[in-house]
Formats: structure tokens, sequence, C-alpha cells
């Protein structure tokens, strides 16, 4: 087992970035029916999932910092909304493609780089969230180390696609048109959602009182 020690790293970090150019898009999946979240909501209430840097660790409402998780594909966000219960069941979730208007500067912790940024791959993967909070909130704050990030790029837990956590520091650099949101059980996405369901053996339910 790799152990992944907390911050600060032992070695001097030689971080790598990735940059998202403008006109770029990513994707979000949200529900609008937990407290009112939108396309472009950040959740400022945390610690409570993987790279969730907020203050403190007991849940709590930070003001000042807040986190959006999304990815390049469809079927990354599928995968980390749906991969632990195995089952694509789709309630009220709504899909949307939300587009990056200015340069966006993540710290990539993709293959070798999450070793260049002074910790482990498996820091993407390991169920402590603990240890990877901390780690997040490490990169955030060491801005002499890392420079002001906007987010991370990392490879999920579930099928090692990318995923993408985003800091508030990046709200004004999305925007998300009406016409760009839609219902995730739209007909239009059901041949996508059934293929990323047989690609990564989960199962579709199209109707959730089945």
């Amino acid at each position: 087992m790799v152990l992944i020690a907390p911050p600060p790293p032992k070695n001097q970090p030689s971080p790598a970035f990735h940059r998202i150019e403008p006109g770029s898009h990513i994707i979000r999946i949200f529900n609008p029916n937990n407290y009112g979240t939108k396309a472009l909501t950040f959740r400022f209430y945390g610690p409570l999932h993987r790279f969730d840097h907020q203050r403190g660790t007991v849940p709590n409402t930070d003001t000042s910092r807040g986190i959006y998780y999304a990815a390049f594909t469809l079927s990354s966000c599928l995968v980390e909304c749906f991969g632990d219960t195995g089952v694509i069941e789709i309630q009220d979730e709504q899909v949307c493609l939300v587009e990056i208007t200015r340069p966006i500067t993540l710290l990539d912790l993709r293959g070798a780089g999450a070793m260049k940024a002074g910790s482990v791959a498996a820091l993407s993967t390991t169920e402590k969230r603990q240890l990877s909070q901390e780690w997040s909130r490490y990169f955030y704050e060491q801005e002499n180390i890392y420079s002001t990030l906007d987010g991370l790029i990392y490879c999920n837990a579930h099928n090692n696609e990318e995923a993408i956590a985003l800091y508030e520091r990046s709200m004004n650099g999305l925007v998300c048109p009406d016409n760009k949101i839609m219902r995730l059980d739209d007909p239009a996405l059901s041949a996508d959602i059934e293929e990323t369901a047989l690609t990564n053996n989960l199962i579709f339910k199209r109707d959730s009182t089945l």
C-alpha cells in the first residue's frame, strides 16, 4: 500500500500545471433540488468530498472557500455521481455545459504530477478524505509554491478519467447560459448514458420507479 503522507512535502515541489483556455467547455451534473444548486453554484459548506478545501475537519460553512466539481466528459461526471452505487438512477439531476471565459490554471495531479506537487498519485483515489482535503488546503494556501491556483485536475477514483475541482477563485471565469442546461433524463442523452453504463459496468435505470 502506498504511503500518503500529510503536507508539507518532504522534497521541494516542482509542480506541473494545466491551463484551460478561454472558449473551452467543462461538464457538470447537479441536482437543483439540493439547496437550490444551479449550474454555476459553488459549495461553501464542507469539507465533505475529496478535494474540499474548507477550513477545519468538521463540515461548516466557510464563506470564503467554495468548491465546484466538473469534468471534460459526461462519462467522467456519471461515474463520479453514480459509481459508488453502480446504478445510474436519475432523479432530478441536470447537466450543464460550462464555458471557460478566461485562462484557468489547475495544479496537475495526473500521473507523475502528484509527485511533482509533493504527494503521490494515490491522493486522488484514497478513501482517507481528510488527508486529500488537507492537501487541497495546502495547495490552495501555499501560493509561493503553487501560485494562485484556480483548482486541481486529477484522475477520478472510479474509472481513471480526468476530473476537475475548481476553487471559488475561478468563479469569474465561468459562464453557462440557460440553453446549455438540460435534464439528465433528456432522451437526447440516453445513448451516451447507455454507452457509459456499458463501458463502466453500471446499470442504467431509465425509470427510477422500477
